[in-house]
């Protein structure tokens, strides 16, 4: 295997937002040494825009969002076309593929690790004796944000691959790069986060962290914050029903219960810090042809709607009758905009077709901006009560989840009648699911495909598809090792999906 800083992308690229090269070294040869305290924050400043810029953007998002059935896009931007073909394709893991394409791996793989080594300076310089204030809050400070960092970058990576390196600051820069699977990233990124969380608590009112876009946390939002994300891996770190039907969710009820005091969303400054949602919500300068809510979610409002579009023009389906749903639920009309126009060409798949679009940023302001100004909501205080309902439903307290459901969103915003205590699980977790669909649509990262690979089995493309059902056959349910690093690092290239993988988690070479 290849030394370590063979294996990491040159930052610069990354947030320059140029085509990823990963043919070469990728440690820049101009990178600066810490050598004094007052490095530490520009250092954690850019590890920080890094993790962000590589799980928020849209290079991922968007096309994930599309494979999840939550957006729908039949352009190539972003390879969303790709990841929305029915039936679903293999993810192309080829050096030959589009940059776009490529980039739905690389740009999380290259960032994330990216944002690790920024941590690991931080961490190793301060072991080393170099510091702030001689070991006092504002070294402290600085070493619970870059294991909060470290934290995030794991946690994302696990959701996202099969497998990752685990590296600290303690593993020397020549050590051939080992990969763990995802469930030991998991859990590494929560013990990673809660350590941090616990520095926090112990600096009280000394703790400083500047370090994301607009908000200043002190330690307890800091450390809300941790275990906030910390309850989001481990909920939605299982790739099939089977699998979260086993996961801990005694402490993810308890890390939810002890998180986000307020919605999370950093403020975008249209360089450094900007979303996907510039391309997923109505009225931004991108205009009407982007992204709109997928059929499927429009069913989930409207049970007399298809969860497929008609094939009007490829298979002579009758057309879509009517084209405006009608639902029970107030957030369509609030948070979603019809449109009788589709703007989509039926030669790339009338699956794609959908007239609405997201307008939640004009029904809730100060919550959402477009994506390059205004507020980025990653992380809404509904989506712990979600996680806490769901995790009261399977530990069995049924009545403390329909409390839970019936104190949220579904009745403040949907207007929609209140589940009984008495309710089966089944029947609370289908409305949660429900929830986690409609309510934090457009705000975490590829959410819905999270969702939809742990909450439901996989579904056939076909009229048989459900609008709260698990991903497509043969959906890629995690990514690749992206090829040039197998490749670098002497390992094979494989990937995920395909009629060959109908669950999207099994390798294919």
């Amino acid at each position: 295997m290849k030394p370590l800083h063979l294996s990491l992308l040159i930052l610069a690229a990354l947030l320059s937002c140029q085509p990823l090269n990963t043919g070469s070294s990728l440690l820049p040869s101009g990178r600066e040494v810490i050598n004094k305290g007052t490095d530490f924050e520009p250092i954690l400043n850019r590890g920080y825009q890094a993790w962000w810029q590589s799980v928020h953007g849209p290079a991922t998002a968007v096309p994930l969002g599309v494979a999840g059935d939550a957006h729908t896009l039949p352009w190539d931007d972003f390879g969303a076309s790709l990841m929305g073909q029915e039936p679903r394709m293999p993810y192309p893991n080829q050096s030959s593929a589009p940059n776009a394409v490529q980039d739905i791996a690389r740009v999380p793989w290259y960032g994330c690790l990216s944002a690790v080594t920024e941590a690991n300076e931080v961490l190793r310089a301060s072991s080393s004796g170099i510091s702030l204030d001689n070991g006092g809050p504002l070294d402290q400070s600085a070493r619970a944000a870059a294991r909060a960092l470290r934290g995030l970058s794991w946690g994302y990576l696990s959701l996202l691959f099969d497998q990752a390196p685990v590296v600290t600051e303690d593993t020397p820069l020549d050590a051939p790069l080992s990969f763990s699977n995802y469930a030991v990233v998991n859990n590494r990124a929560v013990a990673e986060l809660l350590e941090a969380a616990d520095t926090a608590a112990s600096l009280g009112e000394d703790f400083f962290h500047p370090y994301f876009n607009g908000l200043a946390l002190d330690g307890t939002a800091f450390g809300q914050l941790c275990r906030a994300y910390a309850a989001r891996f481990l909920a939605q770190a299982p790739r099939t029903p089977e699998e979260t039907g086993i996961a801990d969710w005694e402490q993810v009820l308890s890390l939810a219960q002890g998180g986000l005091s307020e919605d999370f969303a950093p403020q975008a400054n249209g360089q450094t810090w900007v979303s996907y949602h510039y391309y997923t919500l109505a009225d931004t300068e991108a205009g009407p042809f982007w992204a709109r809510l997928d059929q499927r979610l429009v069913a989930a409002f409207d049970p007399a709607q298809p969860a497929r579009y008609p094939q009007v023009e490829a298979l002579q389906e009758p057309p879509l009758q009517p084209s405006e749903a009608v639902s029970d639920d107030a957030r369509l009309s609030s948070d979603f905009l019809y449109n009788a126009f589709v703007p989509f060409p039926a030669a790339r798949g009338e699956w794609f077709f959908s007239h609405y679009r997201h307008q939640r940023q004009n029904a809730s302001p100060g919550l959402f901006g477009d994506g390059r100004q205004g507020s980025m909501p990653v992380f809404l205080q509904a989506d712990l009560q979600l996680l806490q309902a769901e995790a009261h439903a399977r530990l069995g307290d049924r009545a403390a989840a329909a409390t839970l459901l019936n104190n949220g969103p579904r009745i403040s915003r949907g207007n929609l009648p209140p589940l009984s205590p008495n309710a089966p699980a089944s029947e609370l977790l289908q409305a949660i699911a429900y929830e986690r669909m409609v309510e934090l649509h457009n705000t975490a990262p590829f959410g819905t495909w999270l969702d939809r690979r742990r909450l439901a089995l996989r579904e056939p493309t076909d009229d048989a598809l459900t609008p709260l059902g698990g991903l497509q056959y043969g959906t890629p349910a995690q990514l690749p090792v992206p090829a040039a690093e197998l490749r670098v690092n002497g390992m094979p290239v494989y990937t995920f999906g395909g009629p060959d993988d109908p669950q999207g988690i099994e390798r294919q070479y």
